[in-house]
């Protein structure tokens, strides 16, 4: 294996897979389950775009109790059951850019999805991704994205054996994915069809509808 200098992040619904909307209704279906009646579902409304945070905010408020560590494995239990039959895609040239990065390029990868950790294994495995468990963090243990990346980059530092990365480019679809970038002061390339222009006027200056038209000269 080439020696990893750099690092490439990567989100997951919407960026390699297309399954925000197998997620989101396996999402809201789950909350339901647990005794949640309504769920706000304008999701740029919200603090932190994850899992755990939205679970556990509208738990709160419709419910009124708290959202404790044991509902949470519950919530996403019933998440996976709801999900267990999907079909879900690669964003064209997904696997084949990840196979890519890994065996011809100085770039690590690693994946930090605002999902719970069982339902965005079982999309990965479904649309086909090629990928080490060990380099993926989700929202479980955090509610912030920032957190969630942080703990993906020292686990793909863990697992490369490096210490510093040169350059940390995090790739991503949604204007919470480049908010926790600048957040993060690392660098960001949009990925996906639907918010190109949103992207852009958050300070995106990089942006491919999918992987068979990513410019490697960009990591360069």
């Amino acid at each position: 294996m080439m020696k990893k200098e750099n690092l490439l992040v990567f989100d997951i619904d919407g960026t390699l897979l297309d399954s925000e909307n197998i997620h989101q209704k396996g999402f809201v279906n789950a909350l339901q389950k647990i005794g949640v009646e309504f769920v706000n579902t304008n999701w740029e409304s919200y603090t932190h775009l994850t899992d755990s945070f939205i679970a556990k905010e509208n738990y709160e408020r419709d419910v009124n109790c708290a959202f404790s560590k044991e509902l949470l494995t519950r919530f996403e239990a019933e998440f996976l059951k709801e999900i267990q039959n999907c079909n879900v895609t690669e964003i064209a040239g997904a696997n084949a850019f990840l196979q890519k990065i890994i065996k011809e390029t100085n770039y690590a990868v690693c994946f930090a999805t605002g999902s719970m950790v069982l339902p965005a294994k079982l999309k990965l495995e479904r649309a086909g991704i090629v990928y080490d468990q060990a380099l993926l963090e989700a929202s479980n243990d955090y509610f912030t994205r920032e957190a969630i990346v942080n703990s993906a980059i020292a686990k793909a530092k863990n697992y490369f054996n490096v210490t510093h990365f040169k350059r940390i480019i995090s790739l991503g679809d949604g204007i919470w994915d480049v908010k926790t970038a600048q957040n993060l002061g690392i660098e960001f390339i949009g990925i996906g069809a639907q918010n190109r222009e949103k992207l852009a006027a958050q300070g995106a200056k990089h942006h491919y509808v999918n992987f068979e038209e990513f410019d490697m000269k960009l990591l360069k």
